[in-house]
């Protein structure tokens, strides 16, 4: 395996690789920059443009152009040209509540989940044992929103398998990774089971994504590497990464053969902490993303 940097640059918290593989571009966020990054994947034509708001925590590209990014309780289309953006839903919770991570299911729909940030911060802390309070959103193409699956903690790494029919979701809080049947007529998701469980102290389960062998690959929150699960929960691959928090993943380039790997700068500075990286040669390829609309 060959380890590459995307982007030299150090992000306080990367999040929410996206490869778009009609314009060969990659796409992700600093979160608490509010920023949206882009370029290619050898790092060429870099461009970025700030959100008028706090912060970004998750992206997602769309059909005719532009964004959907989550800020806060509030979801909203994001024009990277003009960076003019268009607010579409206001959960309206409580203070200390904030959508987290998301994406796109096969047929164009974005999935969300809004998190209690006494929650978000019971993940550094190593606390496991704190009641879900959270809700995962469906955005259909109309804009109109719905809550859909089950009670949760802290949304992270939302994804689906080839044909959309099952969708997996980490609970980082409670350290576990989920998987729900999915109607891709209604969008609804029912049946939820455990995938897999963290169990070694303070590492989280966060960015997860597909390969075309139906396999997980997660990002392993302060345990310094990526792991690779069957969707029958056995732990296949542990691949070691040269930051200590890895935040998430994407397979980028023309050949979807090549890991991204977004990471957690701040007060974890130092070493390659904060940037974006590229893993060459694992031998897998992933999944196309679908964009909403």
């Amino acid at each position: 395996m060959d380890v590459r940097l995307v982007a030299d640059a150090r992000m306080t918290m990367g999040e929410g690789p996206v490869w778009d593989v009609d314009q060969d571009r990659l796409y992700w966020v600093d979160v608490f920059q509010a920023t949206v990054h882009q370029c290619a994947l050898d790092g060429g034509e870099p461009r970025s443009t700030k959100f008028p708001g706090r912060i970004i925590a998750s992206l997602a590209l769309r059909k005719d152009g532009g964004t959907v990014v989550t800020s806060g309780t509030e979801i909203h289309l994001f024009d990277l040209d003009t960076a003019e953006s268009e607010l579409i839903f206001d959960a309206g919770r409580g203070p200390g509540f904030g959508f987290n991570d998301g994406t796109v299911d096969r047929q164009g729909r974005f999935v969300t989940g809004l998190a209690d940030g006494a929650l978000v911060k019971a993940i550094d802390s190593g606390q496991g044992d704190l009641a879900p309070s959270g809700s995962l959103y469906r955005v259909d193409t109309d804009l109109s929103v719905h809550t859909i699956g089950d009670p949760i903690g802290v949304t992270n790494g939302p994804c689906f398998d080839k044909d959309g029919t099952t969708f997996y979701c980490n609970d980082s809080v409670l350290r576990r990774l989920y998987a729900w049947d999915y109607d891709t007529a209604t969008g609804e998701a029912t049946e939820r089971r455990v995938v897999a469980q963290f169990e070694d102290g303070v590492v989280v389960p966060d960015g997860t994504t597909v390969d075309d062998q139906g396999c997980l690959w997660v990002a392993a929150y302060h345990g310094g590497e990526i792991r690779r699960y069957a969707p029958d929960g056995a732990l296949d691959r542990r691949v070691p990464v040269p930051v200590a928090s890895p935040t998430s993943v994407a397979f980028a380039g023309p050949d979807l053969d090549v890991l991204v790997v977004t990471s957690r700068g701040g007060n974890t500075a130092g070493g390659d902490n904060g940037r974006v990286l590229a893993l060459h040669g694992l031998g897998v390829r992933g999944l196309p993303e679908s964009k909403f609309g």
